[in-house]
């Protein structure tokens, strides 16, 4: 679908955006395939090198709340291109270590800038269009993510086995220092009402919904290790649920709470936020499926397994700019009931596909169902919301795709694991697939569901 000149010239501006995303999403899905290389050369297992993706995902998932709150104080611009320098910093700081506790701090900072990148960015386009240009401006921008999703497995594979590994991470810094030179043009916006001082942000809101967040996580990444009857996951589990908790009810009494109220009572927003949510669960767990059956069960090499996805990366890459167009045309709610609706079938194909041709075709429609209902659940926030809300929506959306996502690869490596001797076989794999599609089916009818009132109500009060 070739995008019209006004959407692309609307969309220049905000081109240090989509740089920033771009390097978030090729960082991630490049790393995974590099992982077994990484571990040969630093002389450790793969195992251990699991906290490169889970202290990266923690790190961005706790503190996305603070950061679009201090984009929202400080000036969106100037969190996001902090964010870009920190994320480049890390990324150098990554190609060059020489040791896995080094390493993983680097990467658990890169999901720090991760953090301030995205809500700011998000936000920085809501309040510089219009309701018109909004949809496709930011779909653009997802595009342009999605392009980094589709070269993430091929760059990963084909890096860690010609130049090394540390060009995974080092391909990001020329790119940040690009965004940095040109994001000097862009616009700043702020919301005027929460105040330029650093001592009225809801200093403790940031630590309750940060440690509330980083103690589930850390908890529910070990399970695997640790199982759910010790100490060292319940522990930090309910120590995290107290926080939570605690977090909620600081919400209703702070005199500038980092979370409204009035945003978690917005019935079309969490509706939004649960689809995309389950949408986003989906993509992490045909991921991990197909990468273990890619490289385990059909024994093909980490380059061969990456080439496998690219039909499945160029459907996540095609979602944004087809998620910005569908919904200029049709509501944003009703859009992601559909695009959810299709997860199922998609998944179920993936989860009997034996020929590596019909696998392969599977893997595309999953990238581009599943990278639907998740690209249209950060684009619904923009307009669903008030323009002063973005930074904080955006916020909570991409928390909750983020930690469940982080709790759906969890969950879908405990069911593959169960099922069957290891390592992991067929059935395991079609269980978690299986699983996830049924989630999915209920979501996109209550999804469906919620749309109706909202379409028949003009036409009862023309009768």
């Amino acid at each position: 679908m070739a995008l019209p000149t006004a959407t692309l010239r609307a969309s220049r501006p905000f081109l240090p955006v989509a740089a920033g995303l771009f390097c978030i999403q090729l960082d991630f899905f490049s790393l995974g395939l590099a992982l077994p290389t990484i571990a040969v050369d630093l002389g450790t297992t793969v195992t251990d090198l699991q906290w490169l993706l889970s202290g990266y995902m923690i790190a961005l998932g706790a503190v996305l709340i603070p950061a679009g709150r201090l984009g929202e104080m400080l000036g969106r611009r100037e969190v996001l291109l902090t964010g870009i320098a920190v994320f480049g910093l890390s990324s150098l700081v990554c190609g060059v270590a020489t040791s896995v506790p080094v390493l993983i701090a680097a990467r658990a900072v890169q999901g720090v800038g991760a953090a301030l990148i995205m809500p700011a960015g998000f936000a920085l386009v809501t309040n510089a269009t219009t309701e018109q240009e909004r949809p496709k401006v930011i779909g653009v921008l997802l595009g342009v993510s999605g392009v980094g999703t589709a070269l993430g497995p091929v760059l990963g594979g084909v890096l860690s086995s010609t130049v090394g590994w540390r060009w995974v991470f080092l391909v990001n810094v020329p790119v940040a220092l690009l965004a940095l030179w040109s994001g000097r043009r862009l616009r700043t916006s702020r919301d005027e009402e929460a105040g330029r001082d650093l001592r009225r942000l809801d200093w403790w809101g940031v630590l309750t919904v940060v440690g509330g967040l980083v103690a589930v996580s850390v908890a529910i990444d070990d399970v695997g290790v640790q199982g759910w009857t010790t100490p060292a996951t319940w522990g930090p589990l309910l120590g995290g649920i107290a926080l939570l908790v605690a977090f909620g009810i600081r919400e209703h009494h702070a005199a500038a709470p980092l979370v409204r109220p009035s945003l978690v009572r917005n019935r079309l927003f969490v509706v939004l936020c649960a689809a995309g949510t389950l949408a986003n669960i989906g993509t992490v767990t045909y991921v991990v499926a197909a990468t273990i059956d890619l490289q385990t069960l059909r024994g093909l090499s980490a380059a061969a397994a990456g080439l496998a996805f690219v039909v499945s990366s160029v459907g996540l890459a095609a979602c944004g700019p087809l998620s910005g167009w569908l919904t200029t045309k049709v509501p944003a709610g009703l859009v992601m009931a559909v695009a959810v609706l299709a997860c199922p079938p998609a998944l179920v194909l993936l989860a009997f596909a034996r020929s590596l041709p019909l696998y392969v075709l599977a893997l595309g429609l999953c990238g581009l169902t599943t990278g639907m209902g998740y690209g249209l659940g950060q684009l619904a926030v923009q307009n669903v919301l008030p323009p002063q809300q973005s930074a904080e929506g955006s916020g909570v959306m991409l928390t909750s795709l983020i930690c469940f996502g982080g709790i759906g690869v969890v969950a879908a490596t405990a069911v593959i694991e169960a099922v069957g001797p290891r390592p992991p076989t067929s059935a395991g794999l079609a269980l978690a697939l299986l699983t996830v599609a049924a989630l999915l089916l209920v979501a996109g009818v209550a999804t469906l569901i919620s749309q109706w009132p909202r379409r028949r109500a003009p036409r009862t009060v023309s009768v």
